[in-house]
């Protein structure tokens, strides 16, 4: 059975995948700084009740600092420790709209097609901000915005500079090495069918290649692409990252899955990596674990930076 960080993440693929797009912005925005904000938020006035749908944003704002300014959270928003005392409104698409009504919120944060909370904000005249985050440009965007609506833009830019800091130190731990043809999978650990994998413009791509690999479906336009069984093996990946995010798996037995597939370099050479951390899937200033994690499988015999606020659980000691 799939845990929430595996039903939100194929949730979010799922949406893309079948839509092809990305919701398109609001047509009325009141601009604060570059920060596009659906309905008005009082001049002058800082948002103190705040809903977040993806967990993603309740990350962001807690490392921030403004975690006591969430009022209400999704069921999938499982970090950092404090979010577990927060309400938590539901789903993406079956919010508890009588608990938000309590929630009293002066700014929504939703992402994707969540159409009965962005109905009810319409309807209340809730401010809204679109949480679109495919790539890692949108990322350093998302907490320079959620930083100037809080009016905590010193402590955004600091959370910037940390990530770009570290992004680059595992990227220069692995420069000039060669660079192995890489499947980074999102699926259910219990089949291999329904096979995901991430394309050119999400930001997994590009942690793939900060950590020395080369996304064998870089080129794809798609940000989430369904794929064959049959063109995995026609483009035959050196490594295979399953990213089970939060699942709890028997390792082996995921790997038993690919054996039919022997002539598949990396099933032939044993470098098939199953990846459970929680935060792997999650846009947020947690990539620089990620980033580490896929480097430490992509390149198991180079020595890794520490990175900042990693715990050694999460792949950080060797």
């Amino acid at each position: 059975m799939l845990n929430q960080w595996t039903r939100y993440a194929c949730m979010i693929v799922l949406t893309l995948a079948s839509s092809g797009c990305r919701d398109a912005p609001a047509s009325k925005a009141e601009s604060k700084g570059d920060t596009a904000v659906k309905g008005e938020i009082a001049r002058n006035e800082v948002p103190t009740r705040i809903i977040a749908l993806a967990p993603n944003a309740a990350e962001i704002i807690c490392a921030l600092g403004a975690c006591t300014r969430l009022v209400g959270v999704s069921d999938y928003c499982k970090y950092p420790p404090e979010i577990e005392e927060i309400p938590k409104i539901g789903g993406l698409r079956d919010p508890d709209l009588e608990l938000v009504t309590t929630l009293r919120p002066d700014l929504v944060i939703l992402r994707g097609k969540t159409g009965p909370l962005r109905k009810y904000c319409d309807r209340f005249g809730v401010p809204v901000y679109d949480d679109q985050l495919d790539s890692l440009d949108d990322i350093y965007r998302t907490i320079k915005n959620l930083g100037n609506i809080l009016d905590l833009n010193k402590s955004a830019n600091k959370m910037s500079d940390q990530i770009r800091a570290d992004l680059a130190s595992v990227e220069q731990a692995v420069k000039g090495l060669d660079r192995p043809k890489v499947l980074l999978t999102i699926r259910n650990a219990a089949t291999l069918s329904d096979v995901f994998t991430v394309g050119g413009h999400t930001f997994l791509n590009s942690l793939i290649s900060i950590a020395g690999g080369e996304n064998i479906y870089g080129p794809a336009t798609e940000l989430y692409p369904g794929v064959p069984l049959e063109e995995i093996v026609l483009r035959d990946p050196d490594v295979i990252i399953e990213a089970m995010a939060g699942e709890v798996v028997d390792e082996e037995a995921v790997k038993e899955q690919w054996k039919k597939f022997s002539t598949v370099s990396a099933v032939k050479n044993g470098r098939i990596y199953v990846l459970t951390e929680g935060y792997l899937t999650i846009p947020s200033q947690r990539v620089t674990w990620t980033a580490r994690d896929l480097a430490r499988v992509i390149h198991p015999d180079v020595e890794l930076p520490a990175i900042h606020g990693m715990p050694s659980r999460g792949g950080q000691k060797r």
